[in-house]
């Protein structure tokens, strides 16, 4: 009875806050993969393997490459983290909106870089702010959390809920286990988005990155209000 108490307290995050974030995440990964090095800038499992495979031949300088987009998330991270508790005190309302404005910014800076830029720093430059979004978007609903950048803890999620649904007859599982899915569904549209737009636009593809975020404000609710 404790427990749902607490959970009835808890401020419900809007599940369409959810669904924009993580199509802008399912946008990241695909517009660094189409246009810079075939890299997948938000989850870094890859570049850790990639990281270890090069370091294993000794070649040094592809152990650098993939160095620095891992440091660039752990910054990415550390920085959203020191701003969370120094500046915002805990407000994760205050903190959303101030990661999607800083995002909006970043992206549009990212698609106005020159052609010559190099992949690198581009890759590094998406890392970051995935891991600031990653940090700082993960609850709907009331005591549901995602990952905002990509999908393998959402498969996760969805399989183990739809289990509870289906086979343990919890009504309430089968529906947050269709919110997974559509968590996942967004996270593709982004990515299937992302292509056409960069066909159609090259790397100005990216500013839908910043308009996504920029929607994501009309879904930031105070908790307190």
């Amino acid at each position: 009875m404790e427990q749902t108490s607490e959970i009835s307290r808890r401020p419900k995050v809007p599940v369409r806050l959810g669904l924009t974030v993580i199509c802008a995440g399912g946008f990241m990964d695909a517009y660094s993969y189409l246009l810079h090095d075939h890299v997948f800038a938000t989850g870094q499992t890859g570049n850790i393997v990639l990281l270890c495979m090069n370091l294993a031949e000794g070649a040094w300088l592809g152990v650098a490459h993939y160095l620095v987009s891992i440091c660039a998330f752990v910054l990415g991270i550390m920085l959203s983290r020191h701003v969370l508790v120094r500046v915002h005190g805990h407000a994760t309302h205050r903190m959303q909106r101030w990661v999607a404005v800083f995002e909006a910014a970043a992206f549009a800076a990212i698609a106005l870089l020159p052609a010559w830029a190099p992949d690198l720093l581009v890759n590094s430059a998406i890392s970051f702010c995935a891991a600031v979004s990653y940090e700082n978007f993960r609850q709907f609903g009331t005591k549901s959390a995602y990952a905002s950048v990509f999908c393998t803890g959402n498969l996760r999620s969805f399989g183990e809920t739809l289990y509870d649904g289906v086979f343990g007859g919890d009504k309430h599982e089968l529906h947050r286990s269709a919110r997974y899915a559509g968590l996942v569904a967004s996270f593709c549209v982004g990515a299937v988005a992302c292509k056409f737009l960069i066909d159609a636009t090259g790397q100005l593809a990216c500013l839908a990155i910043s308009a996504l975020f920029l929607l994501s404000l009309r879904f930031i609710t105070d908790p307190e209000a």
